[in-house]
């Protein structure tokens, strides 16, 4: 959770107190607990207090409730950063569906991450997982599947994420897995993680010693 729940008499001389300011949301959220909102990217909500750099507490809809700061910003027309090329090229390459199945399909590659996943699963039980740069989230549906995590949150700044998402839904974890289109840099998780889970590597792994580490 952000914080202590708010009574309800906080929450309204927060209101009554503080000058709202409309933003619009980058990119979609849903809450993790009764103290945030969930939000579409392109909707409109009303910040009433900055509380901290990281959240802010706003208003959808009639509800208020914590918003990540990151996931909103004046207008969705804002300036991008100087010197995007790079970035857009790296993760325009990546959110193309065929190379993901490429991967996918290297059996060996995919078994070692099962491998691994399985070889652990005490250690990630009710862990809250990190899954870094998560592509079409497999290691997180292993974890998810294997491990019984407390939570998974992959990120994914692709258009791949959009794919990810639906394989959540479609395989039931939902519930324990979030997924974030978002550089890592960038995004606010709803809390502290335990566990770093990545697959850095791409398609091009020269593997001269045979170690499999998992990072605590």
């Amino acid at each position: 959770k952000v914080g202590e729940t708010k009574e309800r008499d906080d929450e309204d001389r927060v209101k009554e107190s503080a000058e709202p300011e409309e933003l619009v949301a980058i990119a979609d959220y849903t809450a993790v607990d009764e103290t945030q909102l969930s939000f579409c990217r392109g909707e409109k909500l009303l910040v009433l207090r900055r509380v901290t750099a990281e959240w802010w507490w706003g208003e959808r809809e009639g509800r208020c409730g914590y918003i990540p700061a990151s996931y909103v910003m004046q207008s969705l027309e804002d300036p991008e950063p100087e010197d995007t090329w790079q970035d857009e090229e790296y993760f325009g390459s990546y959110g193309a569906l065929r190379l993901h199945l490429e991967m996918l399909s290297d059996q060996p590659r995919t078994a070692v991450y099962h491998q691994v996943i399985l070889q652990h699963k005490e250690f990630l039980q009710d862990k809250v997982i990190l899954d870094v740069g998560c592509g079409t989230g497999i290691l997180s549906l292993f974890c998810a599947h294997y491990a019984r995590p407390r939570a998974v949150y992959a990120v994914e700044a692709s258009e791949m994420a959009q794919h990810t998402k639906q394989l959540v839904l479609h395989n039931g974890f939902a519930d324990k897995i979030t997924v974030f289109q978002q550089k890592v840099e960038d995004v606010t998780l709803p809390g502290k993680v335990d566990v770093l889970v990545s697959e850095w590597m791409g398609t091009c792994l020269l593997v001269g010693e045979k170690t499999f580490p998992i990072w605590r």
